[in-house]
């Protein structure tokens, strides 16, 4: 996966509405299934449409009927809910979690994508809970996943609770070691995250950080991220 990529964060700007592809039509029939590792993945170009507070993104697909017959919840505009596979964003009240939705937002709404479905996550019945499958978007023309962009700017943490591509986690890993080591984003906040669970980390109520100290951490990853040949702000 290629690590060299450079968006720009317009902060606070969401970018203008433009029109929709014609994802329905028999030109766009971009959908591979394959196995990857023992997990079937389904792979095919979409247009993002929606990323929610709580980060979950909605995806226009081509072929909405095919999309069903394989599992996937396609409502009848052909959108699917997609939550991002192997990572955790902080959400809520927890710090960093305003900026990383921002982020993630200016990164992917009304853009062109390209997804990695992990086929047990939209099998009948495995995702009734969260009503959503879970996946690994890639922007278009490019092999750079959105959960590299965001650990190595430290706005998310790998999560192995749930379905992941095994080929994926060496450099998923690599990544957050020299973003945790360089004290980037959520790593610069002393107790945030947990490791001790071996499959993955998870946050903590850390409530002690206030807005100067975000302020800088923002700063830092702007700083450390272009290092990086990865820029998400102006």
């Amino acid at each position: 996966m290629k690590r060299q990529v450079t968006i720009l964060f317009l902060a606070i700007l969401i970018l203008p509405g433009c029109q929709t592809p014609d994802y329905g039509s028999e030109k766009e029939s971009t959908e591979v299934f394959e196995t990857s590792s023992g997990t079937e993945v389904a792979t095919l170009n979409g247009y993002v449409v929606e990323v929610t507070e709580d980060n979950i993104i909605r995806i226009k697909v081509p072929k909405r009927g095919e999309m069903i017959q394989k599992g996937l919840q396609v409502n009848e505009e052909g959108v699917v809910k997609v939550a991002l596979a192997s990572v955790q964003l902080p959400t809520g009240n927890l710090p960093l979690s305003e900026e990383a939705n921002a982020v993630l937002k200016n990164l992917l709404l009304n853009k062109e994508i390209s997804l990695d479905v992990l086929g047990e996550t939209a099998a009948p019945g495995q995702n009734s809970a969260l009503k959503e499958v879970q996946g690994y978007i890639h922007l278009k023309d490019t092999d750079t996943s959105i959960q590299e962009i965001l650990i190595e700017n430290g706005l998310a943490i790998i999560d192995k609770n749930a379905p992941f591509i095994k080929s994926y986690m060496p450099e998923l890993e690599k990544i957050q070691s020299a973003a945790q080591n360089n004290s980037i984003g959520v790593w610069a906040i002393d107790g945030f995250v947990d490791l001790s669970n071996t499959i993955g980390g998870k946050f903590t109520n850390v409530i002690n950080v206030n807005e100067d100290e975000i302020k800088s951490i923002l700063n830092d990853i702007q700083k450390k991220g272009k290092e990086l040949e990865i820029s998400i702000f102006n």
